[in-house]
């Protein structure tokens, strides 16, 4: 039973790692450490598709093992190897939808991704919401040692890299431009551009 459950445990680690790093880097790459600190939601998200990954591990183990199943492919007969591919694979295998139903203005997946649909859009709603307050919680404390809008707008659009292609250029001096308050743009800087710069840019006073 311990050498069937070691490899599942490896597999929920290895797919917790892999939601976590992909959600984190696709949608808050500037926020991430905001996230980790303060958002249960992020870590049930991740725990979610961890415990999946061990189920599916363990259940494929018991098939393998019956003789019920049999794997053919590069590394397949080590269970560690197994292991590392459910990992590696259980989150997007989890998306996989047949075809949807529409239900007035709503759609609907049926297929795996159904069993997603119990769990995935309501934690990711409350992870933005997680974000947004951590961010908007910095940036109001921050803002009110900047008072004037108009030297933090033209301040945060002097230090746009001009390494960063053209349009994410644009789109940023326009969010900055568009902005009708301190913390607004202390957003827009520190989700563009991060802690560290924005640290660099508006620090802290003493």
């Amino acid at each position: 039973m311990l050498r069937s459950f070691a490899p599942a445990v490896v597999a929920g680690l290895v797919a917790i790692a892999v939601s976590l790093s992909e959600l984190l880097t696709t949608l808050y790459p500037r926020t991430t450490c905001m996230l980790l600190r303060r958002s249960r939601s992020l870590y049930a998200y991740a725990a979610a598709y961890g415990v999946i990954a061990l189920v599916v591990a363990l259940l494929l183990e018991q098939l393998t093992a019956s003789g019920a199943i049999q794997l053919e492919g590069f590394g397949l007969s080590s269970p560690w190897i197994r292991a590392l591919a459910i990992g590696l694979t259980v989150k997007a295998f989890l998306h996989l939808r047949l075809f949807n139903v529409s239900v007035g203005s709503q759609s609907v997946p049926v297929g795996l991704e159904t069993l997603v649909q119990l769990f995935e859009p309501a934690l990711l709603r409350t992870i933005l919401l997680d974000e947004f307050t951590a961010v908007r919680a910095f940036a109001t404390a921050r803002a009110r040692e900047y008072a004037s809008l108009d030297v933090v707008k033209a301040r945060a659009k002097s230090e746009i890299p001009l390494t960063l292609p053209s349009q994410e250029r644009a789109a940023f001096a326009n969010d900055i431009d568009r902005a009708t308050g301190v913390v607004e743009v202390m957003e827009h800087f520190l989700r563009f551009l991060g802690r560290q710069n924005l640290d660099r840019v508006f620090p802290a006073k003493p």
